[in-house]
């Protein structure tokens, strides 16, 4: 008889909660709940594509990711060019216009099936950055990766034109071709710049002085870096507050002048036949790290030219504090006769 009364009594409520019996304790949606804030600063850490998706998940969700001051715009999760750039269209449009504190645009080119138009393509990047501009951002990532190399074919000055005022801080520049000053673009607030695979131009002297528009610039990488036309040219680094500065495979320029009285953390890599550092104007260092790697007869009748360098190279340090030379630096230099 007990029994009978406990299974009569499962089922009703088994029934009750299929009919949404209001006597039954609901689990609360917490999602709903969290602060606007929390919900912007979790979507600021994803790809805008999943913030995108993630309104699916509770109804005060779906305008949130319109409110996240970070974009993260990359191609890499789009299989045609087409469908990137209508989603980038939307995103632009949609996103409201307050600012977007940090913004990330990643474009791969791997799209050979769509033979897309070349003019196409530098339109809808111009719209881009010039979006990242007329927001305020402050840190800005601008990857243009694919199959074109080292050219000319994105300019600075043509995706950004030429800027006056923003609030760049950090930008991190990849395939973008560098013009001389930035095509007189004044970076007043820029701190920290990241130049992978670019191309730098000269003005009509044959001279390369691509930062001296950055007057604040305390960091600098320059990572596989070129002259655009492939022709030895003069490259100066003037940077007044540059406090450090990182220097990996940069060649193809005739000479390398360094003005940076304020630098504390050099890092250089070189291949010793490409080694063109002539001056260096450093008052003092807390740590410089020097790669110099050999070829096996690289340095046949260049022994000279290249002793003469490395010899300007360990006097424009002279001040450091600390040296650390790798150990392909240390047997270049036994090659080399620097007795002499």
């Amino acid at each position: 008889m007990n029994n009978n009364n406990s299974s009569c009594e499962s089922g009703k409520a088994v029934k009750r909660i299929r009919e949404g019996d209001d006597t039954t304790t609901a689990a609360p949606d917490r999602l709903s709940h969290l602060p606007d804030f929390i919900i912007h600063h979790i979507l600021s850490f994803l790809d805008t594509r999943w913030a995108v998706q993630t309104s699916v998940l509770s109804r005060s969700w779906r305008p949130a990711w319109k409110h996240v001051p970070v974009l993260n715009l990359d191609s890499l999760w789009f299989r045609k060019y087409s469908i990137f750039q209508r989603f980038v269209d939307n995103v632009l449009s949609l996103h409201h216009p307050f600012k977007v504190h940090e913004m990330s645009f990643i474009l791969y080119d791997h799209y050979d099936e769509e033979e897309d138009d070349e003019e196409r393509d530098v339109s809808f990047i111009v719209k881009v950055a010039k979006y990242a501009l007329s927001h305020g951002t402050h840190h800005l990532e601008f990857k243009l990766l694919g199959s074109r190399g080292y050219n000319d074919t994105y300019r600075f000055s043509n995706l950004f034109g030429t800027i006056s005022n923003c609030d760049l801080e950090t930008l991190e520049l990849v395939g973008v071709c560098i013009d001389n000053g930035f095509g007189s673009s004044r970076l007043h607030m820029l701190t920290t710049l990241n130049l992978t695979w670019c191309t730098l131009t000269s003005d009509q002297n044959g001279v390369c002085n691509p930062f001296s528009n950055c007057p604040c610039l305390e960091k600098l990488i320059l990572n596989d870096c070129r002259h655009w036309d492939w022709q030895e040219s003069d490259l100066k680094i003037f940077a007044p507050q540059l406090r450090s500065l990182y220097m990996d495979n940069v060649d193809w320029f005739a000479n390398v002048e360094i003005f940076a009285p304020r630098l504390k953390s050099f890092d250089f890599n070189s291949v010793l036949k490409e080694l063109k550092l002539s001056k260096l104007t450093i008052s003092s260092l807390d740590l410089a790290v020097i790669r110099i790697y050999d070829e096996a007869d690289s340095m046949e009748g260049n022994e000279e030219s290249v002793t003469q360098r490395l010899i300007s190279l360990f006097q424009g340090l002279s001040n450091v504090t600390t040296l650390r030379l790798e150990h392909g630096t240390i047997k270049s230099s036994n090659r080399l006769p620097l007795q002499d």
